[in-house]
C-alpha cells in the first residue's frame, strides 16, 4: 500500500467517524422522560367555616340557625344573598346550601307552625 492511498482512506475515514459519533451522541434517550406529576386536588372548603365568613358579615350565626329550610328554600335564601353582594363563588354556594339543607332542615313540625304573616 502507498502512502498516498494510506493518506486517502484517512482522508474519507475521520469525516465518516465523526458523523457517526454526532449521530450517535444525538439518539434520544432509550427511556422516556417520566411523566409530568398530576398536581393534588385541594379538599374542598369547610362549608361552615365559608357559612360563618360569607353571611356574617351582614347578620349573625344565630339569624340563619333560627330558620329552617327545604333545600329549594335555602337555595333561593343564598342565591338572593348573593345577589345582595355575598362574596360566593357558584361551587362554594352549592357547598354552603348543602351544608344548610343538611344541617337545618325544615321538619315536619316546622311545617305545623304558623307563617309569620305582618298583623292585619
Amino acid at each position: 500500500m502507498s502512502v498516498r492511498l494510506i493518506a486517502a482512506f484517512a482522508a474519507l475515514a475521520a469525516p465518516a467517524l465523526l458523523l457517526g459519533s454526532v449521530a450517535t451522541a444525538q439518539e434520544p434517550p432509550s427511556t422516556p422522560p417520566p411523566a409530568p406529576q398530576a398536581q393534588p386536588v385541594p379538599p374542598p372548603p369547610d362549608p361552615k367555616a365559608v357559612l360563618e365568613s360569607a353571611c356574617t358579615s351582614c347578620h349573625g350565626v344565630d339569624f340563619i340557625t333560627e330558620h329552617r329550610k327545604t333545600r329549594d328554600g335555602w337555595d333561593f335564601t343564598v342565591r338572593t344573598m348573593i345577589d345582595r353582594g355575598a362574596d360566593l363563588d357558584p361551587d362554594t354556594a352549592q357547598l354552603v346550601i348543602d351544608y344548610l339543607a343538611k344541617t337545618y332542615p325544615k321538619t315536619d313540625a316546622d311545617a305545623a307552625k304558623p307563617a309569620d304573616k305582618p298583623p292585619t
